[in-house]
This record gives structure tokens, sequence and C-alpha cells, in this order.
């Protein structure tokens, strides 16, 4: 009688087939960590994009509608907008550079929506006003090309003398706003994310320079505080008497 029911794998192939298996799941998986891996090289790895990434001074920052490279910070003296009272700032000297074809301002809707500070608490704050100077004159505007060079002041207390301070400056986009449908340049202050944030040391206010003393005569062995010599007078030449009419004329005599 002849048995149709499956036929026992000899002994041994049982084992082999198990072994198999076993490694079947392995291979598997050590496939997939080797595509995740290109991946995330190819992304830059599990590193998080950070939103403020850290910069430094001097080095030239893509804003989008402008560029700005920041030179330094320092305490200074600068004429309140009403009254002639001197106030004090904390000063951020910066160049920047108009990439759009539109003259832009430094203040209001302009450069100024993108530079803040970051007070004690935290908070982000825009300056309370930006000056500039282009080609030796003062301007509120920076026009395409022409460099400007700026300074984003914030106000200070009589007493405050920090040691450092920390800015950031804002993205640009061309793009449609919300109320309508026109491309404008927008700046970005979602999120707090910025182009580039820095700490820079703030420079203490130095005092007015002093005149230096100027050079004097000495005057009985001891040096004294007195104005520049002048020049001295130079001899003048003695004109000759003109001999008057009828005055006798002196005559060579004839041997």
């Amino acid at each position: 009688m002849h048995s149709y029911g499956p036929v026992p794998p000899p002994p041994g192939d049982e084992r082999q087939r198990r072994s198999a298996r076993r490694w079947v799941i392995p291979l598997s998986v050590l496939g997939a960590v080797a595509v995740l891996a290109a991946a995330l090289w190819a992304t830059g790895g599990l590193k998080e994009t950070p939103k403020q990434p850290a910069q430094s001074a001097g080095k030239p920052l893509d804003l989008g509608l402008f560029t700005v490279t920041v030179r330094d910070v320092r305490i200074g003296l600068a004429d309140a907008r009403f009254g002639s009272a001197q106030e004090r700032f904390l000063i951020m000297r910066m160049r920047v550079v108009n990439k759009g074809k539109e003259t832009e301002s430094l203040e209001n809707s302009g450069l100024a929506d993108g530079v803040v500070a970051r007070t004690k608490t935290g908070k982000w704050v825009e300056p309370e006003r930006i000056e500039g100077v282009a080609a030796g004159a003062e301007t509120n505007v920076v026009q395409p090309g022409l460099p400007v060079e700026a300074s984003a002041m914030w106000k200070m207390g009589p007493a405050d003398s920090p040691e450092k301070l920390t800015v950031g400056l804002r993205e640009w986009k061309y793009e449609q706003g919300f109320t309508d449908s026109d491309f404008n340049w927008l700046v970005q202050k979602e999120d707090d994310k910025l182009v580039g944030r820095l700490v820079l040391p703030v420079a203490p206010m130095s005092a007015a320079p002093q005149p230096s003393p100027r050079a004097t005569w000495p005057q009985a062995g001891r040096p004294t505080t007195t104005a520049w010599p002048t020049a001295t007078a130079r001899p003048t030449t003695t004109a000759r008497p003109r001999p008057t009419a009828g005055s006798p004329r002196p005559t060579a005599s004839r041997p």
C-alpha cells in the first residue's frame, strides 16, 4: 500500500532550515539599518537644525533682503529724540547692504524689524532706533548696492553696564502677505527663528578725549603750559632814502 502523506525530511535537514530562518530576520534588520544610515547621512544626521545658530562678528550674514556684517558693541551717549539731553545706549555697529531693488528704511518697516537684542528675561527686543552713514553723509535709508555703516541702539539705564550682549538677526523672505496677494519682502518673526545669534563683548564707554598738552618753551629751567609759539617776525629791509629835488648829487671829479 502506497502512502501519499508528507515524507519526513531526512535527519539533519530540519536543523539546517531552522538555522537559515534564524539568519533571515537579522539580515533584513541590517539592511534596514544600512538604508536608514544612508538617509541620515544625506540629511545631516540626527542632530536638529538649530533655530538660532551661533555666529561670530565680522562675518557677512545673508538675511534675504539684507547682508549684514556685525562689527562690535559698545556703550555710548547719543542725543535724545526729543530734547537736547543725552542718553546712554548700547550701540551695535554693523555694515548693511540692500540686496533688493528698492530703497529700504533702516528703522520702521525696514532693517530694524529684523535686528533684535535679548534682555535679562530672555525676551527679544528691537532697537530704539538705527542711524546710518553712507558715502560720508547721514541717512535713514539703505539704497540697493550702496553699503551703509549703521548703528543699532538700545536705551540703557544710568547704572547699566553689561559685559556681554546677545543679538539676533532675522530672515527676510519675498512672499505674499496675509492681507494681500502682492509679493513683498517680509521679516520672519515666528518661533524666534534667527539666521544668526551673536554673543558680543560690550566695550565700556570711553571718556571724552582730552586735548594733548602743547609744546612750550622752557622758562627758568621748567616747562610751562602756553600756546604754541608763533613764528617770529622776519627783519624787514630798511628802505634807502631817495634824494629830494634840488639836492646836490655827487659828481665824479676828473684828475
